[in-house]
């Protein structure tokens, strides 16, 4: 009998060990599949435009800027009230701020999402990278100083793989600008290895300081700074008086709505949104003779004329998409999309008619000019001013190809730029050429 217990029990250990070996195999299959679903999956880029919350706008602050108030000043007094969503709306529809406020702004904005929604702030400072890397009309210092503190805040959402492509840029701004002086250069090397080491990354930090005083040097070529090509481009037209009169009025009822709106009934309130709808409807009306009228300008004129279509239509797709807290104009929210597709296609008139100007220019001015026109377009695109999610790759593509060109041309010195990819993530950063050659081609996603 005890051979015959002693094979009972091989036998149960055998059975016993098949089910534990057969359980951890299906375990380590799920982890395995949910591992590589995780890989795969790309986190949804959502533009700053199209992430805007209508139903938590304060209207009375948002219609400031239809009263013509500037959008700096409605941006902070909407913080300062505490007014965050209102901020957020204006800033994400701002055409006319200048970039160097926009990126300051949108750090601003992360800040006081950063306990609340990690999320919605590690977008706002994307954003802010988006036009350190972006913006044609940024001083090299100004893009390292929002690179720095665009990876403090990302560090901070517990994001170190961005805020370390934030840190290499930076990096590669201070040395290889070709404008920055070596007391500027050492200035962003230093802060970009006080942050390494807030990181936790004491061997980049330690690998810095042993090459700073050779990275502070810069590389070797000094240039004056450039002045922007695109402004010299276009020229200037005068509004018809039909099209200022009904922006006064437009600008009269706005500054009534949002004088009266706090102490008023809701009948009052109704009747404040209807006048300030009919002037929009007028101003709208007016305009659109104005530029079938001024469709045969110069090149130059059809320049401007075509910024200003781009900051009306703006302003008429955020009163379409309720984006003033108030239905404006109950009539152009059932043509939101038909406004979208209209604001897309002056973008697209804005950028093909500068383009048409460069083939005017000298080769030496035409290939800084062609990086110039495709950042400012490409940054429309990103930060949803320029609501074609479809144009972003050939814009991306051809920015990388004329900013490569033109790195090429200037002997292999300067500063190109790239797109990587982190956390599910496309970040627009700029690097050095060779650094960009030696870097892995990024997935589309």
């Amino acid at each position: 009998m005890k051979p015959l217990r002693k094979s009972n029990w091989l036998l149960v250990a055998l059975v016993a060990g098949v089910v534990v070996l057969t359980l951890a195999g299906l375990a380590l299959l799920g982890a395995y599949l949910y591992l590589s679903r995780e890989a795969g999956t790309q986190v949804a880029w959502v533009s700053p435009m199209a992430a805007v919350r209508p139903q938590a706008v304060a209207s009375d602050l948002a219609v400031l800027s239809l009263a013509g108030e500037p959008e700096d000043r409605v941006i902070r007094a909407a913080l300062d009230a505490n007014e965050v969503e209102t901020a957020y709306a204006g800033l994400a529809h701002s055409v006319l701020l200048p970039d160097s406020q926009r990126s300051g702004h949108w750090l601003l904005m992360a800040d006081r999402y950063l306990k609340s929604e990690p999320e919605r702030a590690a977008s706002a400072v994307q954003a802010a990278l988006d036009v350190a890397a972006l913006s044609p009309y940024l001083s090299d210092m100004t893009r390292a100083d929002i690179s720095t503190q665009a990876a403090a805040r990302f560090a901070e959402l517990k994001r170190a793989p961005v805020a370390r492509l934030a840190l290499a840029q930076a990096d590669s701004i201070a040395r290889h600008s070709l404008v920055l002086m070596p007391a500027q250069r050492r200035a962003i090397l230093e802060r970009v290895e006080a942050a390494y080491r807030s990181l936790g990354d004491a061997d980049a930090a330690h690998t810095l300081r042993k090459e700073m005083e050779a990275a502070s040097a810069g590389p070797g070529v000094k240039v004056e700074p450039g002045q922007p090509v695109l402004p010299a481009l276009r020229s200037g037209v005068k509004l018809s008086q039909p099209v200022v009169t009904a922006m006064t009025a437009r600008q009269q009822a706005a500054a009534q709505m949002a004088a009266r709106w706090l102490n008023s009934s809701p009948s009052t309130r109704n009747a404040l949104v209807g006048s300030l709808g009919k002037a929009l409807l007028a101003e709208d009306a007016a305009r659109a003779e104005f530029y079938v009228s001024a469709a045969k300008l110069p090149d130059a004129d059809r320049l401007t004329l075509l910024h200003d279509r781009v900051a009306w239509l703006t302003t008429k797709y955020r009163v379409a998409s309720g984006a003033f807290g108030a239905a404006l104009v109950p009539e152009w929210a059932n043509q939101a999309e038909a406004i979208r597709d209209e604001l897309v296609g002056a973008h697209t008139d804005l950028t093909n008619g500068y383009g048409q100007q460069l083939d005017t220019l000298l080769p030496a001015d035409a290939g800084p000019a062609r990086v110039e026109l495709l950042r400012q377009a490409l940054l429309a695109t990103r930060l949803g001013l320029f609501p074609d999610p479809a144009a972003e790759k050939p814009l991306s593509d051809q920015l990388l190809t004329a900013s490569r060109d033109l790195w090429t041309r200037q002997g292999g010195e300067g500063l190109v730029n790239v797109v990587q990819e982190a956390q599910g993530q496309r970040y627009y950063l700029l690097s050095s050429g060779s650094d960009a050659r030696q870097q892995p081609a990024t997935r589309r996603p």
